[in-house]
């Protein structure tokens, strides 16, 4: 895991001074060495974490004989079987890093040839010096991040939005991105909070040639790989097939020269992964998790069990939220632009426990997109059921969650309920889009923002979904959620929560063939009734507890709507004051004054959107101050 960053400019040269601030803002990302290459039209810098071949894996690397130079961040999984087929086409290698793998492929294929053949999470830029041309490339599902900014006749790029810094106080604001955020809490590619910077789309490489004229390709999309007539597998025979390549990417990934662990929360998709590394291993895996003082999000139990099961050299570390407070700002603030999805703050936590012993990590994370884990998935499941109650259960229903009281009782069902009720008269689109919108529904950013600042977002989401046209209901919503939330929300709080530690994260459920064998599959296989992964739990329930398929799905939240009424009550409301609100001219008083309230009496629990506006506000204002 490393940072980039780099200028490619037209006509006006290459700042060296620019370019070596943009890779010491990024340190963290690669504590270890630096590197820089200033060409008359390109730059290229580096920040290296070292994993694989700590002596000779510096970058930039070049090709053997300096006609093609390279800048790299992440990791090639299938790099040794590339190399055996490049060196048996005659291609030479001076390093054991993967790296050297894409500048040979290169040359032997050409950037879209060796790109299809990559599996792995990357993002690099390549300049070829014979012909002029400039490369940027993103992994196929977005998993390593890579931010663009275009000007006149220059492109600058970056692993992370502080690179562009200073100055980015001077850019303005993107009311498309904002509008993406209060509703998903996340800003999905290619927006970001600036409409003067962009976010490479996943499965995407720029080209740009000696002229500065630049087009854009993509060389992967997921619909693609299983739109087409495949003979359809037996559920043991898909079984059989999911054990089998999973096992062989969690081989992959634990392919490096420095000490290795895991996340294990306890939940079922971390403890199958760390099972399948305790049989791999040839020492006990050394596993880490976080445990809460709130029993309604602690898991530590449930770690603990399965780390007693796998024989695993288990560390724990109990979050004291008196501290997360202190320290709440400087963890909103890394992510450089809003981010609301707060499960991010335990996120920093484990990273930080797991960097004092070990330097990469493999993680759980995407089974849920992958093998339809979450509730949502049973949206029209029980939408279907609430219509079939008589009119007068409905409308008691309705009534209970209009007017009983929020607390922790209630807070889980009634919040349930409301969806449900919200949902029944809702059919396929429209019902996913309303599940998906974790913040802000549309009519309720309509009567949140100013006028002027709310934007449509929903026929964009719209034409993700439709990718997929005819395709089941489940296979389409799990597409767009490849799409959009593991790129927006899963890999951003993943990848930055371990960057701030200088800890490299593998996932192992986001191996294409892996995802690509999961979208071939029926819905049934993996939605069985309310059974959520019933393929995933068949295939490896032989590895794990009994119990540990039977715990319900308790998430990796905090306590935000607690904070919201005691500890971060004062700051909550100065940020939400009416001067501060009324001179941004983004949100209405009213409507922010009226969620305030209710929350405050436990009149309602508005906490995912009072966590987004909390968030929001604060970037905003440390982007004022800077």
């Amino acid at each position: 895991m490393c940072a980039i960053a780099g200028i490619f400019s037209k006509s006006e040269g290459v700042d060296k001074q620019e370019l070596e601030r943009m890779c010491e803002r990024m340190k963290l990302r690669g504590p270890d060495r630096g590197g820089l290459y200033a060409g008359k039209q390109v730059g290229l810098g580096h920040r290296r974490l070292s994993v694989i071949d700590l002596s000779t894996g510096d970058q930039p690397m070049f090709s053997p004989d300096r006609s093609v130079v390279i800048v790299f961040n992440g990791e090639i999984y299938n790099f040794r079987e590339l190399r055996q087929k490049l060196e048996a086409q005659g291609q030479v290698f001076v390093t054991q890093s993967d790296t050297e793998v894409i500048l040979n492929g290169y040359r032997l294929y050409g950037m879209e040839g060796i790109l299809r053949q990559l599996e792995g999470m990357f993002a690099f830029a390549l300049y070829d010096t014979v012909s002029g041309d400039f490369y940027l490339a993103r992994d196929k599902f977005g998993e390593k991040p890579l931010f663009v900014r275009e000007e006149k006749g220059k492109v600058s790029f970056a692993s992370e939005l502080k690179a562009f810094a200073p100055g980015l106080e001077r850019f303005h604001l993107d009311t498309e991105a904002l509008n993406y955020f209060l509703t998903l809490s996340y800003i999905p590619a290619p927006y970001t909070i600036y409409r003067e910077i962009r976010k490479l789309m996943p499965g995407v490489y720029w080209k740009i040639t000696p002229d500065g004229d630049r087009r854009i390709y993509r060389y992967y999309h997921l619909a693609e790989q299983f739109s087409g007539e495949k003979e359809q597998l037996s559920f043991e025979e898909a079984k059989q097939e999911l054990r089998e390549r999973l096992t062989e990417s969690v081989r992959r990934r634990m392919i490096a020269d420095v000490p290795m662990g895991a996340f294990l929360s306890g939940g079922i998709d971390s403890s199958i992964v760390c099972a399948i590394m305790s049989r791999i291993s040839e020492e006990p895996v050394r596993t880490f998790s976080i445990g809460f003082q709130e029993k309604d999000y602690d898991e530590s139990d449930r770690a603990r069990l399965v780390a007693e099961h796998i024989k695993s050299c288990h560390r724990q570390y109990t979050l004291d939220y008196r501290d997360v407070v202190k320290e709440l700002d400087d963890l909103i603030l890394y992510y450089d632009e809003p981010f609301g999805d707060s499960s991010a703050i335990p996120s920093f936590y484990v990273a930080r426990l797991a960097r004092k012993e070990v330097k990469v990590v493999l993680t759980g994370d995407c089974a849920d997109e992958v093998f339809a884990g979450y509730e949502k998935y049973l949206g029209h499941y029980y939408a279907e059921r609430f219509r079939r109650l008589p009119r007068w259960i409905q409308a008691v229903i309705r009534r209970a969650v209009e007017w009983l009281p929020y607390n922790r009782f209630t807070n889980n069902i009634l919040r349930k309920a409301g969806k449900v009720i919200e949902n029944a008269g809702l059919e396929d689109f429209d019902l996913y889009y309303n599940l998906m919108s974790l913040g802000f529904r549309d009519d309720e950013r309509t009567r949140l923002l100013c006028p002027g600042v709310f934007r449509d977002i929903k026929p964009e989401i719209r034409a993700r979904y439709d990718v997929l046209q005819g395709g089941p209901v489940l296979t389409r919503e799990q597409l767009t959620d490849v799409q959009v939330v593991l790129e927006g929300d899963m890999f951003v709080k993943v990848d930055r929560a371990c960057m701030k530690s200088s800890l490299e994260n593998r996932a192992p459920f986001i191996d294409s063939g892996i995802v690509e064998l999961a979208f071939r599959l029926p819905p049934d296989y993996k939605l069985k009734g309310r059974n959520k992964k019933y393929i995933l739990k068949e295939a490896f329930k032989d590895l794990l507890p009994r119990k540990t398929f039977s715990f319900s799905k308790r998430g990796f939240g905090v306590p935000v709507d607690y904070w919201f009424r005691n500890e971060l009550k004062d700051e909550l409301k100065a940020l939400l004051d009416k001067e501060l609100i009324e001179r941004q001219g983004i949100f209405r008083y009213g409507e922010v004054q009226r969620l305030l309230t209710e929350h405050l009496c436990g009149r309602k629990n508005h906490k995912a959107k009072l966590w987004n506006l909390y968030v929001f506000q604060k970037w905003y204002l440390n982007q004022s101050k800077a």
